[in-house]
């Protein structure tokens, strides 16, 4: 079983581990930093060191993790030392934080949640549930969200138990059925502001993201509307 080093500290950028597994075109570690993929979060990308030789880590796949590897793999039982791709890292991050921003000011003002979301690097698609949604709207809620993250909130993980968690359906913004699986569910909790159910990396606080800009809004079906952001430094 793989420690998800990512969970706990997103800041993490160099850490070593041991290598427990090896595939056709991966290993799999005893401990990574390395964020595999999912919930519209991108996988990390970035290097292993190891014997005086470095390989890339091109991609992840959730199952193990496995860190795909572009180069000389190292053979069970050694250790290697990883480095996340930082600066994009740190986009995706920025990134995911922003788009918790505008769902939660969607869910606080409006009472919609959001349907589903896709990140990339300083980009993301997120939709939400609305019936009917105006450019006007749109400029509200996006002038909001840059509101908020003037407030410079700060950004905190913590978890609580299956039973803990049902006691708080605020937090349950997709299928409930999703988090049964799990005995501890990771919480992101922008603090008075916003907490959801979440398994990815974000920033400590909220000016880091910069400033969310509006590229495009289109309706996806009758309770699902679809908006288009980027990130921008201040």
């Amino acid at each position: 079983m793989t420690q998800l080093l990512y969970l706990d500290d997103s800041y993490l950028k160099r850490f070593t581990a041991t290598v427990i597994e090896v595939v056709d075109d991966g290993v799999i570690l005893d401990r990574t930093a390395f964020y595999p993929g999912g919930g519209g979060q991108p996988h990390d990308t970035g290097k292993i060191l190891f014997r005086n030789l470095e390989s890339l880590v091109t991609s992840m796949k959730r199952e193990g993790p496995i860190h795909v590897i572009e180069g000389q793999l190292p053979e069970v039982g050694e250790e290697i030392t990883g480095i996340v791709d930082w600066e994009r890292r740190y986009r995706i991050m920025r990134t995911h934080t922003a788009v918790h921003v505008i769902s939660g000011v969607a869910y606080r003002d409006f009472g919609v949640s959001i349907t589903g979301n896709q990140l990339y690097e300083g980009r993301a698609r997120v939709d939400l549930s609305f019936d009917n949604l105006s450019r006007d709207l749109v400029k509200r809620i996006i002038e909001e969200s840059n509101s908020v993250i003037n407030e410079d909130l700060k950004v905190k993980v913590y978890y609580l138990t299956r039973e803990e968690f049902k006691q708080r359906p605020e937090l349950m913004r997709v299928n409930s059925k999703l988090y049964e699986k799990y005995d501890r569910i990771r919480v992101v909790e922008i603090e008075g502001f916003d907490a959801q159910a979440d398994g990815g990396t974000h920033v400590r606080s909220l000016r880091e993201i910069g400033k969310i800009v509006l590229e495009k809004y289109e309706s996806k079906g009758r309770k699902n509307k679809r908006i288009y952001v980027r990130v921008e430094n201040d």
